[in-house]
Order: C-alpha cells, then sequence, then structure tokens
C-alpha cells in the first residue's frame, strides 16, 4: 500500500477523538489520521468550531495505538459506518450504483483488517473567533473543538493568522515555514520583536554544523535591508571570531541555487552581500594586520594606554582574577590620570611606563602581592603588538564606535588573537564604547548642538539629525560562551558584566545582540532571561534537559533531536508555541 501527500487544502487527513487518555481541550486535540497520509511536526492543520469558527494548530507529535488495546480505532471507524450507512440506504433508492456499494464494503473491510492506528496532538495557536450580532468586532472562541470534526491541512493566510503576523506593523523576514504539504509561508518577526522595548536581542544554539550561526547572518542581512527600507537608521557590528568565516561579507557569491533566489523572493529580499563593509583587523608584528584573510577595506586597530586607562579592569577577565584586589589600583589610576612620577618627574602615558610605575599610596595598595601580580599581567599584555605605547598606522576601536554612521557594517576580528583574554578585552571594550556613544558626553551632546543651530531651518534640521543619529546597532557575537560562561558562584568577570549591561541598556535605546552557541547551558543564565527570541538547531536530549531550555515542553524537546541540517525551531513569547523555520543561505561569498 503506497503512502500519499494531501495536497489539496481543503482534502480530509483525519477526524477528531477524545478519552481520557487523548483529552480534548481549549489548548489543543487529538485525531486520527487517515491511512496512507503523510504529516509530521510542526505542520499546522485546521477545524471547525462553534458558530463556523476555526481552531489552527500545530502537529507536536505522532503516536501508533492498537485496536486491541484501545477503542479509538473502532470509534473512528464507527464514523465511517455511519457515513457508509446513510450511502447504503441512498443506494436502495437508486441514488448509487450497486458496484460502488461493493467496492465501499470492500474498503470498509479493509480498514478493520488493519490492527493499529495514527494518533495525531494538536497544540492550538489561534482561533478566528466569530462576528457576535451587534457587535462590530469578532468574538475570541476558546472551546474545545468536538469529536468527529474534519481536520485538514491549514492554508497559508491560517498559518499566518495563527502567528500573528497580521497585526505587525514594522514585520522583519524571518525565515520560511515549509509545510509536508508543499506551502511555503513567508514568517516575519515585528521590528519591536527584535529590538524592545517589550522584547529584545536574539540567541541561537545548536550542535556544531546545523547552520546557527548562518541563521542569524540572514536575519541580520534582512534586519538590515529592511530598516534601511523603513528609513531607520542602522548599523552592524560583526565579530569574526572562527578563522576567516566573516571576512567576505561585502563579496557576493558567483553562482546562487534557484532554491535561494526562489526563498530570497518569497520573503522579499534582495539577493546582495553586505554593503558598506569596514574590516577591523588586530595589529600584528611590524604593524601589519594579523589576520588569515586581509580584505582591500581593512584598518588595523591596536590600543595606546591612553585609549584605555579608564577601563584596565577589562584586561582581568579569568575567573581567578576575582580573588586579587585590583579595583582600587585602577580606580587611582583611573583618578589620577595622567600618572605623575615623583621620582623621575615625568607624566606616566604609556604602557612602558605603567607597568615599572610603583609610586602608589599605601592606601591604595595594601598588599604587595596584589600590586606585583598587576604589574606582572601588564608585562604580559606588553608582549602583544596589540598594545603599543604609540600608534602610527593603526586606530582605536573605541574611537570608530562612537563614530560610526548609518548604514555603516564593522567587523571585528579576533580570530588570530591568541590569548583569549586579549580577545575578551576586545570584546569588552567595544561594549563599553557603545555604551559611552550613548551617553551625554557622545551622543547628545552632539544633538543639543545641532538642535541649537539658529542658522539652520528646523526642518532641515531635524532631517540632517535623522540621518546622523543611530536608531538601532544590531552586534553579532558568535561564540558567545566564551565571552560570558556560566558564571562561578553567581559572579561574573569584567568582560561579562560589561556586555550584560550593555544588553541590559540596549532595550530601549535599540542596541540588539545577536549571539550564538552550541550549549546555552555553558553560557550565564542572565543572558538567556535578557534573550527574547531564541533560535535552536539540532540538540541532544542531555543539553535540552538542562534549566536554559525549560521553556520547552517534552514534546517539542523531542522534535528538535530529531531536526535536519537547516532546520530550525523559533521560540518566542509572540507565539503560542515554538515553530519550525527554514531559511535561504546567505549570498555573500564562503571563504574556501
Amino acid at each position: 500500500m503506497s503512502y500519499k501527500i494531501i495536497d489539496s487544502l481543503h482534502q480530509e487527513i483525519g477526524k477528531t477523538i477524545a478519552s481520557e487518555r487523548f483529552l480534548n481541550t481549549m489548548d489543543g486535540f487529538w485525531f486520527a489520521l487517515k491511512p496512507n497520509v503523510i504529516i509530521n511536526s510542526f505542520d499546522f492543520v485546521t477545524v471547525d468550531n462553534l458558530f463556523n469558527s476555526k481552531s489552527i494548530g500545530i502537529i507536536k507529535e505522532l503516536q501508533a495505538v492498537t485496536a486491541a488495546e484501545h477503542d479509538y480505532y473502532n470509534n473512528y471507524l464507527s464514523d465511517n459506518h455511519t457515513l457508509s450507512s446513510t450511502k447504503e440506504q441512498l443506494k436502495q433508492k437508486g441514488k448509487e450504483k450497486e458496484d460502488e456499494k461493493e467496492e465501499e464494503k470492500n474498503e470498509q473491510l479493509s480498514h478493520r483488517q488493519l490492527n493499529s492506528l495514527i494518533l495525531v496532538k494538536v497544540a492550538i495557536m489561534a482561533n478566528t473567533g466569530v462576528k457576535a450580532e451587534g457587535y462590530e468586532e469578532s468574538k475570541s472562541v476558546n472551546f474545545p473543538v468536538g469529536v468527529g470534526k474534519m481536520v485538514r491541512f491549514a492554508t497559508e493566510d491560517e498559518i499566518i493568522f495563527a502567528l500573528g503576523i497580521p497585526q505587525m506593523e514594522n514585520p522583519i523576514p524571518a525565515g520560511i515555514i515549509e509545510t509536508t504539504n508543499g506551502l511555503e509561508v513567508p514568517i516575519t518577526l515585528d521590528v519591536t520583536y527584535l529590538a524592545g522595548a517589550d522584547t529584545a536581542h536574539v540567541n541561537a544554539s545548536g550542535i556544531s554544523g546545523n547552520r546557527k550561526s548562518s541563521y542569524i547572518l540572514f536575519l541580520l542581512q534582512s534586519s538590515y535591508q529592511t530598516l534601511k527600507r523603513m528609513n531607520q537608521n542602522v548599523a552592524l557590528i560583526i565579530f569574526n571570531t572562527k578563522e576567516q568565516d566573516l571576512l567576505y561579507i561585502d563579496q557576493r557569491e558567483k553562482y546562487t541555487k534557484k532554491r535561494t533566489e526562489r526563498l530570497f523572493d518569497v520573503l522579499d529580499l534582495d539577493i546582495e552581500p553586505f554593503e558598506n563593509v569596514t574590516y577591523f583587523l588586530p595589529r600584528g608584528k611590524d604593524g601589519k594586520p594579523n589576520s588569515i584573510h586581509v580584505p582591500k577595506n581593512y584598518r588595523t586597530y591596536s590600543y595606546e594606554l591612553q585609549d584605555v586607562y579608564d577601563r584596565l579592569e577589562l584586561l582581568f577577565s579569568e575567573p581567578y582574577d576575582l580573588h586579587h584586589d585590583f579595583l582600587s589600583i585602577m580606580n587611582y589610576i583611573y583618578e589620577s590620570w595622567p600618572l605623575k612620577s615623583n621620582i623621575e618627574k615625568k607624566d606616566i602615558s604609556t604602557w612602558t611606563d605603567l607597568s615599572e610605575f610603583k609610586e602608589y599610596p599605601e592606601t591604595i595598595v595594601s598588599n604587595k602581592s596584589s600590586l606585583l601580580y598587576f604589574l606582572g599581567r601588564l608585562q604580559r599584555f606588553r608582549k602583544s603588538p596589540m598594545f603599543i605605547d604609540k600608534k602610527k598606522t593603526s586606530t582605536y576601536l573605541g574611537n570608530e564606535i562612537k563614530n560610526i554612521k548609518p548604514g555603516e557594517v564593522f567587523v571585528i576580528d579576533v580570530a588570530t588573537i591568541s590569548s583569549f583574554e586579549e580577545q575578551a578585552f576586545v570584546v569588552g571594550d567595544v561594549m563599553k564604547s557603545i555604551d559611552e556613544m550613548y551617553s551625554s558626553r557622545y551622543y547628545n551632546l552632539e544633538d543639543d548642538n545641532r538642535s541649537n543651530n539658529t542658522n539652520i531651518d528646523s526642518n532641515k534640521n531635524n532631517v540632517q539629525e535623522n540621518q546622523k543619529k543611530l536608531h538601532y546597532i544590531l552586534v553579532f557575537v558568535d561564540e558567545i560562551n566564551r565571552f560570558i560562561p556560566k558564571s562561578q558562584n553567581g559572579k561574573m568577570n569584567s568582560v561579562s558584566e560589561q556586555i550584560m549591561r550593555t544588553v541590559t541598556a540596549g532595550r530601549t535605546r535599540g542596541t540588539i545582540l545577536f549571539s550564538a552557541q552550541q550549549f546555552k547551558s555553558a553560557t550565564d543564565y542572565r543572558l538567556q532571561e535578557n534573550t527574547d527570541l531564541h533560535i535552536t538547531a539540532k540538540l541532544g536530549l542531555s543539553e535540552l534537559s538542562t534549566e536554559p531550555y525549560s521553556m520547552l515542553d517534552e514534546s517539542t524537546k523531542m522534535n528538535i533531536v530529531r531536526l535536519n541540517k537547516g532546520e530550525l525551531v523559533m521560540i518566542h513569547s509572540a507565539f503560542r508555541h515554538p515553530i519550525k523555520i527554514g531559511f535561504p543561505k546567505a549570498t555573500f561569498k564562503e571563504p574556501y
């Protein structure tokens, strides 16, 4: 006996049932699947409810039961038998041919000979509601569907309705729902789902090779294009953390697959790489870039002491540093800047000077071992070509961040920096610079100067302000678990704390963190608590049983275990249940 995929949107695929074990409630129902029909988890189905309303649900799980153990199969057949009796009466009246009657008997006998039945669990996503007499708006219907109701695949419009997409004022394309019966439904997220103020930030998890980072790049590309179409000033900051993966994003692939072209068309997105990209590469020996690949439009970055004297705590990002009291030393450097040496009668303004300076007051350095450790760490960083006394050809990233303009894309390469502490410092310094950009010193003061310029027409001035002021900064950090690891005894290191300050403040000002890692359990719980859009690729049950996945029901967890490469599950509070999505492959060049 062959199986078939139902391609007709209004063709029956089963009938609803109810029992003590298989409950039919306001939140979900079970139905018996017709023989020879293929359906999968995360498919959408529709069933009629009260007063011509419809309940639209998503498939959670499938179970095979035997007729010997349960009477559900017989109940399902009884509907067919009732229908058969009606048809038989019509035949006796001459409205059916005798051969059709014999064929129906044979078909019923064939059904009875089967010893199993597939039951399908459905979680209700939405109800269409009913128009009550005398009321303009539809009244919601939260009522269990009846027993013996016909179930069919949901239409594209019904799926979109169930996800609340028609109510989204500023939708951003976020993927495709590909159903078993051949639909390709574009999924959009309102900009408020990504950028606050109620919900913000995106995190993706999944085992290596399942394209979670590729999805984040797609969503960045989609957000970037869409926000620009909305005349919103947006800039991107992307950290390249793995080899040369993201050092080609301004170059387009020579060949694009037809499926990719089709999905971009369905999502109404342009097949274009990122524009206006500047690559920032760490300074290496002799001032040359320390990077696997050197793009054309690059600049090297490095750090003088005067650039970062007020954030030296970011250099001490390892857990064991929590046992050393460096705070008083670093506060003294910040408050007394520039330091002065009474012995040598000069300012202490370079890394070399600071690594040799010991003239701290006793009230600042009560423990000499801490001072020696502090100086030893400075000597260690001093050996890096990124920490230099005087820049010649390189730039300070903090200044570049504070002057980022709408439409610009910064790719900051940290992949080849050998020391993790230095990598973490770069990330932490960029985050602190973003915060400073929004402070009165670096951001609002510039706006006030523009608004107080009486030589410019007020309307023209508003246009100029809108052109310069950033509405959104989208930041992507892959392998985020390295920079916000699971805290020890609830204490975070200095870099983790800085990233979390930026994340928390970003919810109200449009600074949105896009992050990814293999396992959520390897990150601090505060990152996940402050993230509202979660993307999950294939994972094992051991990981899914940890606390960060507690928002998932057991059926969804089992379905995640079975995901194929490129299939993702999207979890957001706006959706009643997680949904499965696909997405087109990014169209910028990949490294070879």
